[in-house]
Parts: structure tokens; C-alpha cells; sequence
């Protein structure tokens, strides 16, 4: 059975250059413009890669030649690569100590960067970039599944997922080849369970056959995350889920769900992605058993 992929490389993939990161230094995490905008990546052994500009570094209080380090917090988030669309998919926050990358580390530092896609974002930024180096303490991140406290370890072992680093690519395509036969594939499944144990757990299924529009907001190896809406709100949404945001009352009945597919078996790469879901609808249309998809909030059983 496939399984959801981990917190650790979930992590890891949002620290190889998803999303948008700052930089803030410990001594100012409390005050107003501290926080520094960055550019972050991942070398092939799990370092993590900071640009910033030479203004940055000199607020760090940091020398040159990596003689110093400082105390400082990275913030990476990562929304769904739609141009319409804002979708949270994941936060990871890094506590660490930074330094400046000695001249035998730059190289390879930078070529981390490059290979993140941020080369011209890199040249037009500053003209002056530093390239600093930062060694964790302490990770934890947030997504649909939850929140998690990665180990260090963990983090530095794993690789990053190669769907997800491609996710704008997979997004595209399936909307442009699969985004008008995605309604037909989700009213086939019948119904949305929450996963067990999760913040929905023993909320009735939702019924999925009033679905009017569907869109893939996420991938990764192991399946897709879909938002569905309806023209109703949806009744089963509010009726069991309680969560902190509301006091401990029932959600307020809602129009959207976002739901998440398992593949069958994981996938090697993007490409692969997209012909495991055009497999699916396929199957949908001729009559075949449609997989359940499942609430976020833990690992389906």
C-alpha cells in the first residue's frame, strides 16, 4: 500500500528551494522588520543554503571567512504553484546558527542554488550576494497532515521528493490535459473518509457525487491533493470537526474540501505522476473501482 511521504522529506523538499523563505535573527524574532528576505536550497548532502544580500549578512553581526555564526531562524512556505489560487501546503521553520560559507564551500553552495531554478532571481536581487551556511537545531513543520518535529538527523538523510520539486510542471499538466475530467473521476469514488486518527475521525463520509468543480492543488510521489467544491456546503465538513480556530465549536459548514488520492504504488517521477492520474480517470470512465480519497490529518491505515 502506498504510504504518505514522511515529515523528513516533506521538510526536505521545501528546503531545497520551494516556496519563499526569511531569515530573522534570534535576537529580533519579537520585532516589527527584522525579518530578511532570502533565498534557500539544499546540497546533495543535506546542507542548507541561505543567499542574502551583503546589508543581511551585516545585520547578523556576522564576519567573513565564516570566523562568526549567529543564532537565527529560517521560515520557508510553500503554496500551491497556481497563478489563481493561494493554497498552504507546507511551512517548515528551522532554528539554527548561520555563517558565512568559507571560500572551499561556496561553490558548492551555489550550485545548489542554480540547480533550485534561482540563478536570475540570485543576479537581479543583489549585486553583492553572501552565501551563508546554516546548521540546524532544531525543525519543525506544518501541513495538511499535521505538525511535526523533524530530527536533525532525519532531515539530513532525506532526499527530497522529485514530484514535489516539480509540482508547478504536474499542476500544469493536469490542468491543461486532465483538468476537465476531473469531476467525472471524483463523483466515481462515491465518498471522502477522514483518515484515522485524524482531526475528522468518525465524521460520517462526505458524499462526493454533488461535486461541481475540481482542482489538483498539490503532488508527490505518493498521490495527488485535489480541492473539491460544491454548490451546497457540504454538512458532514462542519459536523465534525472541531478545531482550535473556532473555540472548540463545530466549523461552519463549508462549499470547499480538500482531499487527498494515494496512486496505487508511488511514482518515479512528474511524468509518471500525471500518467498514474490519467490512469485513473481512464478506469473511472470505463466503470472500474475508483480509490477512496481520504481527509488530511494522518496517515491513512
Amino acid at each position: 500500500m502506498t504510504h504518505l511521504p514522511s515529515a523528513a522529506v516533506v521538510a526536505a523538499t521545501a528546503l531545497s528551494g520551494s516556496g519563499t523563505a526569511v531569515l530573522t535573527p534570534a535576537r529580533d524574532e519579537e520585532r516589527e522588520g527584522s525579518r530578511i528576505a532570502v533565498l534557500h536550497a539544499r546540497t546533495r548532502d543535506g546542507e542548507l543554503v541561505v543567499v542574502a544580500s551583503e546589508a543581511a549578512v551585516g545585520a547578523l553581526g556576522l564576519g567573513r571567512g565564516g570566523e562568526h555564526d549567529a543564532a537565527a531562524r529560517l521560515e520557508v512556505v510553500v503554496e500551491a504553484a497556481l497563478p489563481d489560487l493561494t493554497v498552504p501546503r507546507a511551512q517548515v521553520v528551522v532554528d539554527g546558527w548561520v555563517r558565512l560559507a568559507a571560500p572551499h564551500e561556496a561553490a558548492g553552495a551555489l550550485g545548489a542554488v542554480c540547480a533550485a531554478g534561482d540563478l536570475a532571481d540570485l543576479a537581479g536581487a543583489w549585486p553583492d550576494p553572501r552565501v551563508l551556511l546554516l546548521d540546524a537545531a532544531a525543525v519543525r513543520l506544518h501541513w495538511p497532515e499535521g505538525c511535526s518535529d523533524v530530527a536533525v538527523a532525519d532531515l539530513r538523510a532525506a532526499a527530497p521528493d522529485p514530484v514535489a520539486l516539480r509540482e508547478a510542471d504536474v499542476l500544469g499538466r493536469v490542468e491543461a490535459e486532465l483538468g476537465d475530467r476531473l469531476v467525472g473521476l471524483v463523483r466515481a469514488m462515491g465518498h471522502a473518509h477522514p483518515a484515522p486518527g485524524g482531526r475528522g475521525a468518525g465524521v460520517p463520509g462526505r458524499d462526493l457525487g454533488r461535486v461541481s468543480e475540481v482542482r489538483c492543488v498539490g503532488a508527490d510521489r505518493t498521490g495527488l491533493v485535489l480541492r473539491c467544491r460544491t454548490e451546497e456546503p457540504w454538512e458532514g465538513l462542519g459536523a465534525g470537526c472541531r478545531c482550535a480556530g473556532h473555540d472548540g465549536a463545530p466549523c461552519p459548514a463549508s462549499t470547499t474540501a480538500t482531499l487527498r488520492l494515494l496512486f496505487p504504488a508511488p511514482v518515479a517521477d512528474a511524468d509518471a505522476a500525471v500518467d498514474a492520474l490519467a490512469l485513473m480517470v481512464l478506469g473511472a470512465s470505463a466503470g472500474g473501482a475508483a480509490r477512496c480519497p481520504y481527509a488530511p490529518g494522518a496517515a491513512p491505515a
